[in-house]
């Protein structure tokens, strides 16, 4: 049998106790896609989903037509090359494959036409766009039952040639890659920290993680292997110029005697800000202040042409403006400021961002600050599934379907079954798909039956009836309802062991690979019950290995409703899950690190290793204590499993830790986090 739990390792708490004293661990834009007729541009914007499910099944041939094109983009060339940049990028994370056949004014118009009639290119041209900065979408072949989904054959991308709405190349590159995302299949996300958000005041550039996973959903792995679909991407992350000599720094971004200020950051108005949080006022913009550039005594003018520019918390380049640094001999400026965006986007995206100044003539870094977004940001979140597909004959599976909604929305499951289904729903027209509607926690079971025995791909929808985020107003966005999940499942038929089963869905971070459970972290509960939960109680007395101070921060939660509620108290024989979360000292941020789990109650004392399994630690030594999770870049939060499965009663502490891997102390709570279970 193959089974693809996305959680935490079953565990029988029964061999872990109460025995350890508490030094035993300190010892150690965009976009409006439309919808025809079923044949062609059948999209519902709902991420990796369409209203009749299609897929391109070989490379999408771009033409680029230059008319109508702006003055800022006269030069057909370099839009050719964004083009090619933004594609390459889903090239990068997925299989999907495109062909950059050139610039052709006279390439045909074939919007609208039948499947016999389309040429097979998708222009990507000039127009309103509906008054979005861009709009796109496949149109597809009639429906192939051998496959059960509509195969995509053309399409079209449109730019807004308004010169204020695509006003530089990054603009215009990020509304391609969300432009190109749409084109492959992909729809609306509601995570704002998504470049398929549908609000198009996201400034985004690169796929994020639920976006790589919808892509890696309908198309399978790119040329880049992804440890962690939540880590960066070491490509697209932005690397610094070195600091400029002391020498050039002397009278910039400091108080001088016409400001009494350095540089900062401001929400709105001129009073600096560290911390950006939830009670943040949403309106007005984050900005960027110089503070004062000059000085009475300074003896050479300054005249520096810089470039402003913002990190999110990824490391990826989120905007960048340019601007002059200029003062007079023996006088004394004010800088103004820049604004990086609105409040309500960069809320949007917690974590450490970073702000550069540099001077891109002598490639120098003049200034480097940050600043942290402690917000939670709450969006619908997608289904998600446990899976078991078994044998049943030579052509038949049996799959089986645990689905779990953290919303605890109805869920739709749409089966796109091959082979003629017939009119089951007495509509009059041959059926699709098939569907079944259950609540959260329910499990779902069929047989599906292929038209041979050979390798197939069946594609499953979990639709929730949740709200959505459906745009800033009606004409920017027709998102749809429900956040809607995908999964992939490819059988080698007859089926007999796990290893010809793969299962692979639209969850970012949880991946289903070709054997029994998914690897890596220990994790066999859906990944949403991890973020719901995982910062719901801080930790308290953290301090360090040699005893130093930290100021690190650790969280964690438990709940037994998939996120629903939390609690530390529980009953006999209930399955809970925990999680915890790390916020690490901000200059360990983007650095390697490990994070160590250990549980402990009244019979020994164990720790998480990395394949998910608790280890006894019997010799209470660091030596001897393994990280549950190696991470190749700390990001400036962290959330991580802990435990699944049932419990029986005892008392259970839990301590966290974190650690550099080039060395350094150990970071942790010193106080457990307490579960109780009569």
């Amino acid at each position: 049998m193959h089974k693809t739990n996305h959680g935490l390792t079953s565990l029988l708490f029964s061999m872990l106790g109460l025995w350890i004293m508490l030094f035993a661990f300190i010892a150690s834009a965009h976009a409006v896609v439309d919808g025809q007729d079923d044949f062609i541009r059948a999209i519902d914007p709902a991420l990796g989903i369409s209203v009749q499910l299609g897929r391109w099944n070989g490379p999408i041939n771009l033409v680029y037509d230059p008319d109508g094109a702006p003055a800022l983009f006269s030069e057909a060339d370099e839009v050719l090359a964004l083009l090619t940049q933004a594609s390459a990028e889903w090239e990068l994370v997925s299989g999907i494959r495109f062909n950059i056949v050139g610039s052709d004014p006279d390439v045909p118009d074939d919007d609208g036409f039948g499947p016999n009639n389309l040429d097979g290119l998708v222009r990507v041209f000039w127009g309103s766009a509906g008054g979005a900065a861009g709009r796109a979408g496949p149109e597809a072949d009639f429906y192939d039952s051998d496959v059960g989904y509509f195969p995509y054959i053309d399409g079209a991308v449109e730019l807004n040639q308004n010169p204020e709405v695509l006003e530089s190349s990054a603009v215009l590159l990020g509304v391609l890659v969300h432009e190109l995302g749409h084109l492959i299949g992909l729809g609306h996300s509601d995570n704002p920290a998504s470049i398929m958000f549908a609000n198009p005041y996201s400034q985004l550039l690169h796929p994020r993680a639920d976006d790589i996973q919808a892509a890696r959903t309908l198309y399978g792995n790119g040329s880049l292997v992804i440890e962690d679909i939540k880590q960066p991407i070491a490509q697209w992350v932005y690397s610094p110029y070195a600091d400029a000599p002391d020498s050039e720094l002397t009278f910039l971004f400091k108080a001088n005697q016409a400001i009494n200020s350095g540089a900062f950051i401001s929400v709105g108005s001129d009073d600096p800000v560290s911390i950006i949080t939830e009670s943040t006022q949403d309106t007005g913009f984050v900005r960027f202040n110089f503070g004062g550039i000059g000085n009475f005594s300074n003896t050479t003018a300054i005249d520096i042409d810089a470039t402003v520019i913002f990190v999110d918390p990824l490391g990826y380049l989120y905007d960048e403006r340019r601007t002059e640094l200029a003062c007079a001999v023996r006088t004394a400026c004010g800088g103004g400021w820049i604004s990086v965006g609105s409040a309500r986007a960069i809320k949007s995206i917690p974590g450490v961002w970073s702000v550069y100044v540099v001077d891109e003539e002598n490639k120098s870094t003049l200034l480097s600050l940050e600043f942290n977004v402690a917000t939670q940001p709450v969006f619908n979140q997608p289904p998600q599934a446990v899976v078991s597909v078994t044998g049943a004959g030579n052509n038949h599976v049996n799959i089986s379907l645990e689905v779990i909604d953290t919303d605890s929305s109805l869920i739709d499951v749409v089966w796109h079954v091959h082979g003629n289904l017939g009119d089951q729903d007495g509509d009059g027209f041959l059926d699709t798909n098939i569907t079944d509607s259950i609540q959260s926690g329910q499990t779902i079971e069929r047989t599906i039956s292929f038209l041979s025995a050979d390798t197939h791909t069946l594609y499953i929808e979990l639709n929730d009836d949740g709200p959505r985020y459906d745009g800033s107003n009606p004409d920017s966005s027709m998102a749809g309802r429900g956040f809607q999940s995908l999964l992939a499942i490819t059988v080698d038929l007859p089926v007999s062991s796990d290893n010809d089963v793969t299962v692979v869905p639209t969850f970012a971070g949880d991946n289903a690979g070709t054997g029994g459970s998914s690897g890596g972290s220990g994790n066999n509960s859906p990944s949403a019950v991890v973020d719901a939960i995982a910062t719901s109680t801080p930790l308290k007395l953290i301090t360090t290995s040699d005893g130093s101070s930290s100021n690190a921060k650790f969280s964690a939660g438990a709940t037994l409703d998939a996120g629903t509620t939390t609690a530390t108290d529980f009953s006999n024989k209930e399955t809970i899950t925990i999680a915890g979360s790390l916020i690490p000292n901000s200059a360990d941020v983007g650095k390697a690190g490990e994070i160590f789990v250990v549980l402990i109650n009244d019979i020994a004392p164990t720790y998480l290793d990395t394949d998910g399994n608790f280890q006894l630690w019997s010799s209470l030594s660091l030596k001897r204590l393994e990280p549950a999770f190696e991470i190749p870049a700390l990001r400036a939060s962290e959330k991580f499993p802990v435990f699944s499965g049932k419990v029986q009663s005892g008392l259970y502490r839990v301590f966290l830790g974190y650690q550099l891997v080039e060395g350094g102390t150990l970071h942790f709570n010193a106080k457990a986090f307490r579960v109780n279970v009569e």
